[in-house]
Parts: structure tokens; sequence; C-alpha cells
């Protein structure tokens, strides 16, 4: 079976899944889209709909013909979208809109097609937001493997639920919203004295993450710098904390979540550091600035898939953007061995502090 020919209800399409390395068997789809899309299909008189949460826009590119609106918070999810239309000669512009956008209410739009988000903080956000434009009826699907011990019990909490028959590992949830929907998201926090708003689906939205408190614990060990980049931001708290120690640096905020970007945006007004910049974006690629240092916190999976292909690409973006006598620091995991990786791309890779559970490393040259 190719790995790009996906032969759907709605005919066959060429997906691409960009990013992906060639030793990478990686599909654009899996079983879950494969039946959101045929339970779409199988609707009476093909009704419009939005699509939220399309992981690599197969959703998007096989739905096109009924699709009012496209949703994600993922850089790369509305680059991958764009590729697949332009591959399969498709409307190349498909409202494509991000979570925090006034989605527009329109009463043609009652249907909506969700890929089960990894947080229910976020498909809570979701909902909330479908049910205040007039959608009623959702369509929630999900791979069996990773799908909440308690997810019909909570979509329960919004109104009347049904759980199509298990296929290929995987199934999809009718809701027909009929409760009112809470979400407590955007909150507040205060972490070592940085103050925070965090959206609800950002890393380290509820509490401080683990990698992040060691990082901060020696935030003494980064030096003084003056153009410096937070890449993969989240909510901004490691960017803002070297703020905090070197108010005369200048900061770029980088990650590929429009809601962690906003995120730091909103918590840099509440720390008073006015003076950065912020952008949305898959790494660097983007960016056509140097920088003195960049401080990185890598993720090391996407959507579900574990790897190191993000963080090799995140090393060399690094690599790029730093100037000749520039530094990078990375926090991770210390199983994930990323000081193999970042010699891959830099002359000199050294551990500054570690504990039984991470490790700072500091590359350059």
């Amino acid at each position: 079976m190719s790995d790009t020919v996906y032969e759907s209800p709605k005919g066959t399409f060429e997906l691409i899944r960009p990013g992906i390395t060639p030793k990478q068997a990686l599909k654009a789809w899996d079983a879950a889209d494969e039946y959101l899309v045929s339970t779409i299909s199988e609707l009476p008189e093909a009704p419009e709909i939005a699509i939220i949460n399309d992981q690599f826009g197969a959703l998007g590119t096989c739905l096109n013909s009924q699709t009012a609106y496209w949703v994600s918070d993922s850089y790369c999810a509305h680059q991958a979208l764009d590729k697949n239309l332009k591959a399969n000669t498709l409307n190349p512009s498909l409202n494509q809109l991000n979570p925090l956008e006034d989605w527009p209410i329109n009463p043609n739009v009652q249907t909506a097609a969700i890929r089960l988000p990894k947080n229910l903080s976020y498909l809570t956000f979701l909902l909330k937001k479908c049910h205040a434009k007039g959608i009623s009826t959702i369509y929630i699907s999900g791979m069996m493997k990773h799908l909440p011990k308690n997810i019909l019990q909570f979509l329960q909490k919004f109104g009347d639920v049904s759980r199509l028959p298990f296929k290929k590992k995987s199934t999809v949830y009718q809701l027909n919203i009929s409760k009112e929907i809470n979400s407590p998201y955007p909150k507040s926090h205060t972490f070592n004295g940085i103050r925070l708003t965090t959206h609800a689906n950002v890393f380290g939205r509820d509490k401080l993450d683990p990698g992040a408190a060691f990082l901060l614990e020696k935030i003494n060990e980064l030096p003084n710098a003056g153009h410096v980049a937070d890449l993969c931001s989240g909510s901004g708290i490691l960017g803002l904390a070297y703020l905090k120690k070197h108010p005369e640096s200048r900061m770029h905020f980088f990650d590929e979540s429009y809601m962690a970007v906003s995120s730091s945006q909103e918590s840099s007004i509440l720390n008073k550091a006015l003076d950065n910049k912020f952008t949305w974006a898959d790494g660097l690629n983007s960016c056509s600035e140097q920088f003195d240092l960049i401080i990185c916190n890598p993720p090391f999976h996407e959507e579900h898939t574990v790897g190191d292909h993000i963080a090799k690409r995140l090393f060399k973006d690094a690599k790029d953007h730093l100037k000749t006598d520039g530094n990078l620091f990375v926090i991770a995991n210390r199983h994930l061995g990323y000081h193999v990786s970042l010699k891959k791309f830099f002359n000199s890779v050294s551990s500054i502090a570690s504990n039984g559970k991470f490790v700072l490393l500091k590359a350059n040259g």
C-alpha cells in the first residue's frame, strides 16, 4: 500500500506529510481520519462543515468541497494543508483559521469534524467555541490507543453522545451539544516571579513543566547576550526568565502553536517586557535574523509520533541562525541522547548541568 495515495469515498488523493525523513514511513492520515471522512461522506445532503484539528491536511483535502472553514493551532498543519491542496489541484483559498480567531457564524454550518486533540482542555475549548458559533453536531475521531479512559463520560457532560463501532482500531463519537460548555482558559499563573497567561493547548498550561523548572534553576549558566531567541517558547516562561535577569536583551519568541505564541505575547505584556518579537512558525525557517543566543526546550513528539526528527530540524535551524560566536542551550530529557544529534551540527557540545531526568546542553561552533 502506498504511503501517499489515499483512496477515500470522496476520491483518490495524493497526501504529503511534510517534515518526515526518508527513513520514516509515516503517512499524512491514519484510520481515524479514514473513519471520519467516511462518516461525513455518508451524511445526507452533504452538509457544509467546519474541520478542526486536522493533523496533516488529510481531512481538509478529502472533504474540501464541503468545508466552510478549517481550524488548526498548528503552523505545521496549516503548511501541510497548503501542500496537499496544491498537490491535488484543489481550492487553495480554503478559509484557514487559528483557534483564537473569531470564527464565522454561518447558519449553514451546524456540523463539525474534529480529530481528537491530545488534551481534553483544548477539546473543551474547541467544543465551547463550536457551540458559540451555532455548531451543534460534532463528529470526533481518534485511535483506540489514544482515547482517554473517561472520554465517553467527558463528552456526556455536553450533550447526547453515541459511539460508532470500532474499525481498524479507531472510532468516531457523535456529540449533539445541548448543554452549556465552560472553559477556564486562558489561565493566569505566577511561576518563579514570572506572570503568565496560558491558553488551552499550550504545553505547561496548568503548571510549570519539570524541564523548564530545571532550566530556571540554572538560568545563571546562560551568558548575557544581546539578541536572543526562545525557540519552542510555549508560555514564554524561559525567555521571560532570561529577560528578568538580562532586561537589556532583546528576545524573539518562536512556536508552531498559535496559542503558545499568543501566550508568550500576553505574558510579556504582564511582565512589562515590551520590546520583543513573536513569530508563529515551524522553527526558524521563516526568520532572517542571526542570534547571539538561542534557548530551546524542544518537543520530542509530533502528535502521537515520538522521535528526534523535530529536534534535529530545530538544531539545524539554530546552527543556521546563530552568529559565529553564538551559543545554543538545549534543555532535554537525559534519555533522548540529544548530545549525539547536536554533534552532527556543532563542533562543540557540552553538558552544563544535569539531574536524574534532565540535562542542559550547550552547543556552539
